[in-house]
């Protein structure tokens, strides 16, 4: 049986985000020997690891080193065309935070005759006048280009693609699943993390993102501030990297709070950093269903998040949804109060039983891959 080779493309640059923790878990957990997958982004790529493993697993990223800027939209179009002109793919999956990507590659994909063309929204997004016109404007083409529609939940589905694809229920959710082998809850391992850390005597807040817009770190460090204030044995963990992450570094330097807010930028010590934090915190302003909420909860974190956020976090009892339009003092509040009354548990069980085990999730992908290449 000869492979079956997958074309990835990322509507934006290769980073350390979910978008491509979820590819890295899904692929990781395929059958080698059927499935070859290669990943092309227009843009650059930050994460080498990524690259490594991709490669490792013998697929090949193409890395074209476009600018990410005012003029980002046309690099996308004149660098897909080009590549799919010259490379020939049956399956290209396009997965990316943008309507217009998912669209315009959808497009380019049916023009140079790709035979299974498949549309991924793994996120929300803000709703202002902008994506309602694109929204509207992406209809038709979103309606007649695709062929599959996936989604990391039904609200990323509900964001991203028209009216009829819902209605008819076109979409397949595929949850953004985990290694339960990988990431779980260990009282050595939290022990150990948090002497390494030093802090085995303060209250651990977590976040782990990308310092962004969408991630609302602004507000997080407010709601901090105010948990600090409350508890001045509060520590905050901010682990990864980004564009805005000066900002928030003043932004911590101007409320004098240098000294409880750690930025431990990327790591690879994930199962370790949250098994040293007592609580998750993801005030953003949108997500599809985000991973680093699972593997939280997968080792029996409360995660406390907006409720712009999907509530479809597997474990309701470590789910907790405020609005935005509450004021730091208090989420603060809420925050302590939750802490006042947990006992952290073991979940890997539960995080199983809710299907966000990453060998049947890759299993799933694999067949419906399989599938379409027959």
């Amino acid at each position: 049986m000869n492979k079956v080779k997958i074309l990835v493309i990322l509507g934006e640059p290769i980073v350390n985000g979910g978008q491509e923790s979820f590819i890295l878990n899904m692929y990781n957990n395929m059958d080698l020997e059927k499935i070859q997958i290669d990943v092309l982004t227009p843009f650059f790529c930050e994460n080498l690891g990524f690259k490594e493993q991709i490669e490792k697993n013998g697929g090949e990223v193409f890395i074209l080193n476009n600018t990410f800027d005012k003029d980002r939209k046309r690099n996308f179009v004149e660098s897909v065309k080009k590549f799919l002109k010259d490379h020939q793919y049956e399956t290209v999956h396009i997965q990316s935070g943008s309507i217009y990507s998912l669209m315009v590659g959808a497009k380019i994909a049916k023009k140079n005759n790709v035979k299974n063309i498949i549309v991924h929204s793994h996120c929300g997004g803000f709703s202002n006048l902008k994506y309602k016109i694109i929204k509207v404007l992406s209809s038709y083409s979103l309606n007649k280009y695709p062929t599959e529609y996936w989604a990391c939940s039904n609200l990323a589905a509900k964001w991203k693609f028209p009216k009829k694809v819902i209605k008819e229920g076109k979409y397949k959710v595929l949850k953004n699943a985990i290694d339960t082998s990988k990431i779980y809850y260990s009282t050595s391992i939290r022990e150990e993390k948090r002497k390494e850390l030093r802090v085995q005597d303060n209250l651990v807040i977590g976040h782990i993102g990308r310092f962004s817009i969408q991630k609302n770190h602004e507000f997080l460090i407010e709601i901090f501030n105010e948990i600090y204030k409350l508890n001045n044995k509060a520590i905050l963990l901010l682990i990864g990297s980004g564009e805005l992450e000066e900002k928030i570094r003043e932004k911590v330097k101007e409320l004098n709070l240098q000294e409880n807010v750690k930025f431990l930028g990327i790591r690879n010590d994930i199962n370790g950093l949250l098994n040293a934090m007592d609580l998750f915190l993801l005030p953003s302003f949108f997500e599809g269903l985000p991973v680093v909420g699972v593997e939280a909860q997968a080792t029996g974190l409360p995660v406390v998040s907006s409720d712009r956020i999907t509530k479809e976090l597997p474990i309701d009892k470590l789910s907790f949804y405020y609005s935005l339009d509450l004021n730091a003092n208090e989420w603060a509040k809420n925050i302590l109060n939750i802490l006042n009354n947990f006992e952290r548990i073991n979940t890997t069980n539960e995080i199983l039983q809710a299907g966000y085990d990453v060998k049947s999730a890759a299993n799933l992908m694999q067949r419906y891959y399989l599938d379409m290449n027959k």
